[in-house]
């Protein structure tokens, strides 16, 4: 399993079941609202802050029927970038 998010810092890489799983949960954060959305044409899951700005896009690698890849992009500059959703 491979985790990737690019943060304000630069990309971060995570590579391990255990590792992934810990890694996103460290940059889930506050949400307000959230839903499950499509990111290029694969499943995926938007999230928005208490005041409407965009918290977090996360899209999901998916061979097999198994999760084997998550890209997050927490960059708020990325996310500005992005044509994003409404939030829900």
């Amino acid at each position: 399993m491979r985790l990737t998010v690019d943060t304000p810092g630069g990309v971060v890489v995570t590579l391990g079941a255990t590792e992934v799983a810990a890694g996103a949960r460290m940059f889930s954060g506050e949400v307000a609202r959230h839903r499950p959305v499509l990111v290029d044409g694969v499943p995926g899951h938007m999230s928005w802050r208490p005041d409407g700005t965009p918290l977090s896009v996360i899209a999901f690698t998916v061979a097999g029927g198994r999760i084997t890849g998550i890209r997050i992009i927490v960059d708020p500059v990325r996310l500005a970038s992005v044509r994003l959703p409404a939030p829900a």
